[in-house]
């Protein structure tokens, strides 16, 4: 499960006026290209503007600590200070932990809030069980909000871009499930049973003509994924990379991440669901 083996991994803020101290051996970092079309989706979830250019980027090859004086271990944090983010050398194109990092820079302020981290850039930017912690419980529902069910809602999605190659960016795209709720009244949606007393959210699979490939489920660590005011959308990003015939595995790459999704090239149907109900399939070409 996605959600729960990135939990502890999630990046961090820190609002002293003094930057942590760089790791020994870290390095400045030249964003990648993907990072402008990165910082557009937060900037466009998130409703605030800023200069990519005026963020320090960093790296490490050394395990990040939490600069807020623990020793849990991070992927990424952002300071206040210099406005610097630094990040463990296997997660600078890990695309959920970097915008995480990048709304924090845009927020310009330290911890989680529910407002930008699970509601406007929720499944845009990674938020495990620690930043849901951090962002607290949600309001209660008015009285009398209906519940429903996963298939009274719309389910879509999409793959960016369209036409994913390896030549092109390191080969990352991403796959997007949107969920909108076409009440003009608020819901509250009940999901089926997942891991204990944790219900199944979003769900995703990338298969290719023989039946080779990965699918997911991501556990609603967060109750607020379950409520949906009257009109609204809400998103699950999936970050992957096209694997060049050449390449030596299916295991990702440099700065992928932990657990990256890593696709041959081929024709492959791309299948989202939210609670069991299921978008209508893409046939998506990955080509070199």
């Amino acid at each position: 499960m996605r959600a729960p083996l990135l939990a502890l991994v999630a990046g961090l803020s820190c609002g002293s006026l003094t930057d942590p101290a760089l790791p020994e051996n870290a390095q400045l970092l030249i964003p990648p290209p993907d990072y402008a079309g990165w910082w557009a989706m937060v900037e466009s979830c998130s409703g605030l503007s800023g200069s990519l250019e005026s963020v320090q980027w960093y790296s490490t090859t050394s395990l990040l600590r939490n600069p807020n004086e623990t020793d849990e271990t991070v992927a990424g944090y952002w300071s206040l200070a210099s406005n610097r983010i630094v990040l463990y050398a296997n997660d600078t194109i890990a695309g959920a932990v970097v915008r995480h990092e990048m709304l924090h820079a845009l927020i310009r302020a330290a911890g989680h809030p529910r407002s930008a981290f699970l509601q406007a850039c929720g499944g845009v930017v990674l938020c495990g069980e620690a930043c849901v912690r951090d962002a607290g419980p949600p309001a209660s529902p008015a009285p009398g909000t209906p519940t429903i069910a996963p298939s009274e809602l719309e389910v879509t999605s999409a793959v960016s871009p369209a036409a994913p190659t390896s030549g092109l960016h390191g080969g990352l795209a991403t796959f997007t499930i949107s969920v909108h709720n076409r009440f003009l009244h608020p819901v509250v949606v009940s999901l089926p049973s997942g891991s204990g007393s944790v219900p199944y959210s979003y769900g995703y699979a990338m298969h290719d003509g023989s039946g080779v490939g990965i699918s997911k489920g991501d556990l609603a660590l967060d109750i607020g994924v379950t409520y949906f005011a009257a009109g609204e959308t809400k998103r699950d990003v999936i970050d992957f990379f096209v694997i060049a015939p050449d390449f030596p595995s299916y295991q990702g790459g440099p700065g992928i991440g932990e657990n990256p999704i890593a696709l041959p090239v081929g024709t492959y149907s791309f299948q989202g669901d939210y609670g069991g109900k299921a978008a209508p399939n893409l046939s998506v070409v990955l080509s070199q």
